[in-house]
């Protein structure tokens, strides 16, 4: 199939950094599009979605934070080894239990969105999501946004501007409440061609033949 041949695939990944699903579903997506690159020009755009809105700009204690959250320990430990094991199978390791601070991801959010701008959404949001889980980076701060940034080819100058910006702030934030009043209330969520959407970090097999199966419904000519 030549490449006049394929149809546009847009795919709406929406997700949250600090959750470590979204991890395993980015890294899913990833796999899944190398699948469908002979069938698809795929398009995706990674959007935002808080789920903890109101977590204080300095951030919490994690491990406080989830024993408040899942008070059963043997549930932690179990969704931990659930974690471990998509992760596997999405073709990479990473250990959910390790970042001991939940920032504010709003200006994560802000710097994803900028990338997507420069065509370098998919490497900073890889480079971010990894910043977070595999070296505990604070991904709540500026300068650490702003490094990350300047690595996946942004100018840093405008990455620390936006981050400042009251209309860059304003945007992510009415994003992301517009799809929670669109009905998103779990994440990773996947919206194909605009139209429909399914939730949850599936192994790469299955999120291609899904991704294939909602666009064969919600074609973009």
């Amino acid at each position: 199939m030549t490449a006049q041949d394929r149809a546009r695939l847009l795919v709406d990944l929406v997700a949250d950094p600090v959750c470590p699903w979204c991890y395993v579903g980015l890294k899913a997506f990833m796999a899944a599009k190398e699948r469908l690159k002979n069938e698809f020009i795929v398009l995706p755009r990674i959007r935002a979605y808080q789920l903890n809105p109101d977590t204080p700009a300095e951030g919490v204690d994690r491990q406080a934070y989830y024993e408040k959250k899942f008070p059963d320990e043997g549930q932690r430990a179990q969704m931990i080894h659930q974690l471990k094991a998509a992760a596997l199978g999405a073709g990479f390791a990473f250990d959910p239990s390790k970042p001991a601070h939940l920032p504010n991801t709003l200006k994560a959010h802000q710097i994803i969105r900028l990338a997507h701008f420069d065509g370098a959404q998919e490497r900073l949001a890889l480079a971010l999501y990894a910043a977070y889980w595999d070296e505990s980076a604070d991904i709540g701060d500026d300068e650490s946004l702003v490094a990350l940034a300047a690595a996946a080819g942004l100018d840093a100058e405008n990455a620390r501007q936006d981050l400042k910006n009251p209309k860059s702030i304003a945007e992510i934030k009415s994003e992301a409440e517009a799809f929670r009043q669109a009905g998103v209330t779990g994440v990773p969520t996947f919206i194909v061609n605009e139209r429909t959407g399914f939730a949850g970090a599936l192994p790469p097999a299955r999120l291609a033949e899904t991704l294939r199966e909602a666009a064969a419904a919600t074609r973009v000519q």
